[in-house]
Formats: C-alpha cells, sequence, structure tokens
C-alpha cells in the first residue's frame, strides 16, 4: 500500500509540474526547426524515419559510428518504434525482440530473462541505454520508458566496447522516450490481462515554443498474478528524460526508478546424468521428456525476487564547427536484489530434486565515454574520423547461499511447503571489475556515396578483483574490425564485414570443481555479407555469416566437473527481414533464420553435435490489416516457428519444434470531449499449445506459456 501511495504521488506531481507545458505547447503552432551539425547518437527530433507502416526504423545508432541509416551501413540492424512495442502490447523485452527470427527467447525463469542473438546466449545485463553499457536496469526488462529498440545483430566489439557479460551474438540498444515535435505524446493507458494483471500507465510530454527545451515523464504501476500459477508481479516505475536542442550544441539527461517484485515465479526444470548413451532406466530414456504443461509449477512456494534499480545518464554534444563535434556522457546505476529461488531437476534415474538459494546483491555501476568526431575530405574521398574513449567500472556486494538438494516423490513442486530459507543478509564485497578502452575509426565514402568503407579497432583492457578467492585477473585485446557498402542504385545496397566481439575470462563459479578459477579472454570472429532493398514500401535484409567464438567447456575428470575455455563454437546460418507497407492499409513484418551451430573443438563424446538450445530454423512472421468499412479498426495475425533443438550437448534428447499464432485488434476512435482513444486486444498463442524452450547453457528446458490475453485502453489529452 505504501508502494501504491507514493506512486500515486509521482503521477500527481508529475500532472502539476507537466500542465503548464502542455497548455504553452497547445497555445502555439510550432514550426520546424532544422539543427545542423553533427548528431553523434541522436536523430533529430523533427525527423521521421520509419519504414512505411511506422513498425521498425530506417536508422539506429551503432555505438562509435553513431546514428546512421541502413542502407548506407555495412551491419544488419533492425529498430523497433514505439509503435511496435505498443501495438504488440509488450510487457518486456524479450516480447520485443521475439519480432526478430534472429533471436531465441532464453528466459529461465519468471525472474530472469535472457536471449540469444545468432545462436550466443546474452542477458538484460548486456543491455545498452542509449549506447552507453552498464547504465540500463540490470534485471529489470520492462519497456514502458522505452521509445525504440535497436537490435544490433553480429559481433560488435568495434561500436559498444566490450559488453559487461560477453554477450557476442549482438546488442540490444534502448532509446528512451523523450518528448517530440508537433506530437502529442500526454496518455493515460489502463491494461489487464497475461493472467489477472492490471497495470496503468501515464505519459507526459511537451516542448518550448522555440524547440530547445523537451521533457517526457513516464510513469507506470502493475499489480496482479500471471499465467503462471501462483506467480505475482507488483512493478512501479518512473522515468524522466529532458534535452536540449541548441544552435551548437544538444544536452540529454535520462534517469529511472524501478521497483519490481516477483512472487512464486516459474523455473526452468534441469536435468543431469544425461550421458551419450540412452541408458536403459533413465527416467528419460525410458519414457521421452515430461510433457509439456503450462500449468504444472517448478518454481516452489514462498521464493520471491524484490528488485530496486536506480538510474541516469547525462550526455552533451558541441559542435567545435561544421566539420568537429566533441561528446562525453556519464550514467551511474545502483541495483539492490533481494533473491529466493530454487533449482528443480530430474536425475538420470527420475528422481526429481530441489534445492534453494538465497541472493542478496547490490551492484553499483559507473559508465562514462568521451571522443571527437571530425569531418575532411582528401581529393574526392570523404572521411568521418571518431576517436573515443569509453570506461565501465562496477561492483557487485553479493551473499549467495545455497541449500542442499532434496529429493521430491513427484516432478511438480506444488507439494513442497514449509521449509526454511531464512539466510542472513550480509553482502560483502563481493567482485569489482573495470572494463577500459579506446576506439578509432574512419568511415571512408566516395564522393557519389556509393561506397562507403569502415576501418578501425577498439583496444580493451579488463581488470577483475574477486574478493571472494583474493584473485586479481588483468588483461587487454585489440579488436580490428573492416566493412564496406555499396549502394547499387538508391533502392538496393550490398555490404560485407569482418568484425570481433571479445568476452572476458569467466569467473568460475561453485557449481564446478574449480571454483574461483578465472578462465583467459576469447575473442568471436565473425565473417558476414548481406544486401538491402528499400523499395520506398518496405525494407529488406538479406544476411549470411559465420560467427567462431572460442568459449568455455565443461570437462569431466575423474567424476567431477571443470569449467574450461578449451571449446570452440561455431554459428553459421542466413537470415532474411522484410518489413514495410506494401499497399495502404496493409502492413507486414516477418524474418526467418537458418541457423546450423557446431560444437567445432571439444570433448570427443560431442564434437561435431549440435549445441543445445539451438534449432535450425526460426521465423515470425506479422499481417495487420485496417478495416475498410470500419473506420480506425485494424485486425493483426502472427505466426510463430521454431524448429527442434537439443536440450544437452551430446545430442542424446531434443525438444520438438512448434508454430503459435497470435489474433489480435486495435480500435482508434474519439472518446469524450473529442479526445483520441485506442482500444487493442490480443490472444497470444491461440491454439493453447504446450511447449517447451530448450536452454543453451545447460541441460534444461522452460515450459512456453498458454493461451494468454491482454486488453488496453489508451487515450490521449
Amino acid at each position: 500500500m505504501k508502494k501504491q501511495q507514493q506512486y500515486r504521488n509521482w503521477l500527481c506531481a508529475a500532472l502539476l509540474v507537466s500542465l503548464p507545458f502542455t497548455g504553452y505547447a497547445a497555445e502555439y503552432q510550432l514550426d520546424d526547426i532544422v539543427v545542423t551539425g553533427v548528431r553523434v547518437h541522436e536523430a533529430p527530433i523533427s525527423e521521421h524515419n520509419e519504414v512505411p507502416g511506422g513498425q521498425v526504423a530506417r536508422t539506429a545508432d551503432y555505438g562509435v559510428l553513431g546514428n546512421r541509416d541502413t542502407m548506407t551501413t555495412p551491419f544488419n540492424a533492425t529498430t523497433f518504434t514505439d509503435k511496435t512495442i505498443t501495438d504488440i502490447q509488450a510487457s518486456n523485452i524479450t516480447d520485443v525482440i521475439a519480432m526478430d527470427a534472429s533471436t531465441n527467447n532464453q528466459t529461465l525463469s519468471g525472474a530472469s530473462q535472457a536471449w540469444a542473438i545468432r545462436g550466443f546466449r546474452a542477458q538484460q545485463q548486456d543491455v545498452s541505454f542509449n549506447g552507453l553499457h552498464g547504465i540500463a536496469p540490470r534485471f529489470y526488462t520492462g519497456v514502458e520508458g522505452i521509445d525504440r529498440v535497436e537490435v544490433l545483430k553480429g559481433a560488435s566489439a568495434l561500436l559498444y566496447g566490450m559488453s559487461p557479460n560477453g554477450s557476442v551474438g549482438g546488442n540490444v540498444n534502448y532509446v528512451p522516450k523523450r518528448a517530440k515535435q508537433g506530437e502529442n505524446q500526454n496518455s493515460i493507458k489502463f491494461t489487464y490481462g497475461d493472467g489477472k494483471q492490471f497495470g496503468q500507465q501515464i505519459d507526459l510530454g511537451a516542448r518550448t515554443a522555440d524547440n530547445k527545451w523537451g521533457v517526457h515523464f513516464t510513469g507506470y504501476h502493475t499489480n496482479g498474478s500471471t499465467s503462471f500459477k501462483d506467480e505475482k508481479i507488483n512493478t512501479n516505475s518512473a522515468f524522466l528524460g529532458v534535452d536540449r536542442q541548441g544552435s551548437h550544441s544538444r544536452f540529454y539527461l535520462d534517469a529511472g526508478y524501478v521497483y519490481n517484485n516477483i512472487e512464486n515465479p516459474q523455473y526452468r526444470l534441469q536435468f543431469s546424468g544425461i550421458t551419450n548413451t540412452k541408458i536403459q532406466d533413465n527416467y528419460i530414456g525410458q519414457n521421452g521428456l515430461p510433457k509439456a504443461d503450462h500449468n504444472a509449477k517448478y518454481g516452489l512456494p514462498d521464493t520471491y525476487r524484490h528488485v530496486t534499480e536506480k538510474f541516469g545518464v547525462a550526455r552533451y554534444e558541441y559542435d567545435f564547427s561544421k566539420h568537429l563535434t566533441g561528446f562525453a556522457a556519464l550514467g551511474m546505476r545502483e541495483t539492490k536484489m533481494d533473491y529466493v529461488y530454487n533449482d528443480f531437476r530430474y536425475q538420470a534415474k527420475g528422481n526429481a530434486q530441489y534445492r534453494l538459494h538465497n541472493n542478496n546483491h547490490i551492484n553499483k555501476a559507473i559508465s562514462a565515454e568521451a571522443g571527437l568526431k571530425g569531418r575532411f575530405q582528401t581529393g574526392s574521398v570523404k572521411h568521418e574520423v571518431t576517436g573515443v574513449a569509453t570506461r565501465l567500472a562496477w561492483k557487485r556486494y553479493m551473499t549467495n547461499e545455497t541449500g542442499e538438494w532434496t529429493a521430491m516423490n513427484k516432478l511438480t513442486a506444488n507439494t513442497v511447503s514449509n521449509y526454511d530459507h531464512s539466510y542472513g543478509w550480509g553482502a560483502a564485497l563481493n567482485d569489482s571489475n573495470l572494463l577500459t578502452g579506446v576506439a578509432l575509426t574512419d568511415v571512408i565514402s566516395t564522393k557519389d556515396d556509393k561506397w562507403t568503407f569502415v576501418v578501425g579497432g577498439r583496444y580493451q583492457h579488463i581488470k577483475q578483483n574477486v574478493n571472494t578467492s583474493g584473485k586479481t585477473y588483468k588483461e587487454h585485446a585489440f579488436s580490428p574490425a573492416f566493412a564496406v557498402v555499396h549502394k547499387l542504385n538508391d533502392k538496393t545496397s550490398v555490404y560485407a564485414n569482418y568484425m570481433q566481439g571479445l568476452t572476458a575470462g569467466d569467473l568460475v563459479d561453485n557449481n564446478y570443481a574449480n571454483d574461483g578459477e578465472v578462465l583467459a579472454p576469447y575473442k568471436t570472429k565473425q565473417f558476414e555479407v548481406g544486401t538491402k532493398f528499400n523499395t520506398g514500401k518496405y525494407l529488406t535484409t538479406v544476411s549470411a555469416f559465420q560467427m567462431e567464438q572460442a568459449g568455455t567447456l565443461v570437462e569431466t575428470r575423474n567424476g567431477r566437473e571443470y569449467l574450461t575455455s578449451g571449446g570452440k563454437v561455431r554459428n553459421r546460418g542466413l537470415e532474411v527481414s522484410v518489413a514495410g507497407e506494401p499497399r495502404e492499409g496493409t502492413r507486414v513484418m516477418g524474418s526467418v533464420m537458418f541457423l546450423t551451430s557446431k560444437y567445432h573443438k571439444s570433448l570427443a563424446s560431442y564434437e561435431g553435435n549440435d549445441v543445445m538450445g539451438t534449432p535450425r530454423w526460426q521465423a515470425v512472421a506479422r499481417v495487420e490489416q485496417d478495416i475498410k468499412s470500419v473506420e480506425g479498426l485494424s485486425v493483426n495475425l502472427r505466426a510463430n516457428y521454431q524448429g527442434p533443438s537439443y536440450i544437452d550437448q551430446w545430442n542424446t534428447y531434443k525438444v520438438g519444434g512448434r508454430v503459435t499464432w497470435d489474433l489480435g485488434a486495435r480500435y482508434e476512435f474519439k472518446g469524450f470531449g473529442g479526445h483520441p482513444m485506442t482500444l487493442r486486444a490480443d490472444v497470444y498463442n491461440v491454439f493453447n499449445k504446450d511447449y517447451w524452450n530448450a536452454m543453451s547453457n545447460n541441460p534444461a528446458v522452460y515450459v512456453g506459456k498458454g493461451r494468454t490475453a491482454v486488453v488496453s485502453l489508451e487515450t490521449k489529452f
């Protein structure tokens, strides 16, 4: 009740503060103002750069290269707009990026979301915020304060630097909401569904008459049970974005606060004792995988996760001249978490077991970057040279206590109760981490802009102090990159790139016999070729890639498991994506990926096998159609396909493929007082299909949601 009252106070305060701005902006008709200079990370506020249909944008933030148009950029990226986020009624980041078949949902619990890009696992900790790593909420994945979600597919060490958790398959970047010129962003939305969750959201945005200053506020609250048994979520969040657009400078300030409480979350089902031989008395060998059932519960009662996130970023850009721009950014984040959770697994002979964990966690991060971007010409060749220095430091104060494995009589965890998880709070400094680096790039283009070359490199230094083991680890690496894009004509471009991804040596945890060991860093090498088509009605990208990662390997010695860096994984794939409005009133968006992911250098027992949790085929397609006979009414249909994938590295057992269907409708109309209103209704997994998601980090599966529905009503004022 206290948190809800605080939330109401925030909304009231935001309304009072925004009323003068709202009235001021409504009183005058603003003229378009063109801001000159080199914008490093932002697209001009007055620029409408969406592909027809408004579902994706033509531009993306490419880190050190800044905001660029996709047709002149030799990389594969998808930028999902606020329209897509709102129309699919996304509640978290995995809902959004699921619209791209190059991503694969790797969520392992109702409280911990993850995904893979091009077959390589990533987590929320590696999401960048307006191009800056380490600042986005560490554990919270809601998108209510986000205007755009940019998904860069492929290695990106040069562009963004090494991510905090070492993701190499791509990068997800949040673009925060800000006040937009000539657009009414004042709205209230009520949402109900995905179980019995009731949510309220308010957005307030305004700009001054001269368009120099803008303020945007988002307040959000949701509470109620989800579609998984006994799982409940309570969230309060607030996001503030302020910007100033000057003739020679630009300033941005973004801040956020999140309180997220999840009770009795669902968890993955793990397996132990799987080998490359199907043992006759093995439960799985006798009966196959347990049947997927979205009504089953693998989370123990009275487990929970309480998270508080506070973060903010300030960015300043100054044009020294029309040829030279300086930029700097500073961000800070503090995360506090109290987490009581469980493991739930099957042993080889069919015995069900559980064990409890209590994780008390404080994470503090400071992230900064500074650089110069200059433009000049040598003969008929144009250059855009950028030099940038980055620094990301974070500390973890953590106590992670683990209980003993306890046998159960049944697969379901519903019968377990009355256990003790009263571990004490006493989080000491667990580890401190420092990533520093410098990058230099030159974007070289011909006078007619038909050829563009990107050359550059990043020097990355890694330092880790592991207090629990007393070890200090220092290492560095250099990651070069080369890329080229050629515009065949105004509608077609072809491109190629060589990029690297960099991952710090893993800190081995107590799940392995070599607990506390720090593994050497390893690189991921990527080769990619592709083509892009922009017909004016839709945008299509086709790419082929190979990524080879030197990664971890679990080795068994004398019956004990060790985590080492002796393995290699090779991913080869083909991607096709399309988005646009081929004819007025018909909007399409879809993609497909074919991927072969193999253990290239590994133990002989699974050398050449498919990497677990990586399906060969993935596809998603969404069609939205306006109903001409009913003004304001649109209906949509989405199909989601994921092929079979193995649950273990020996490729002994696999989960089957699946197709799920989603249906939705949107109705726009004038409400009381002539205010625009939008009613949205969506049903997901219409045919209530039960299915497993296979995990890529260990033999485990996570049950998918059954049929759910969400209804929302939004009004602008």
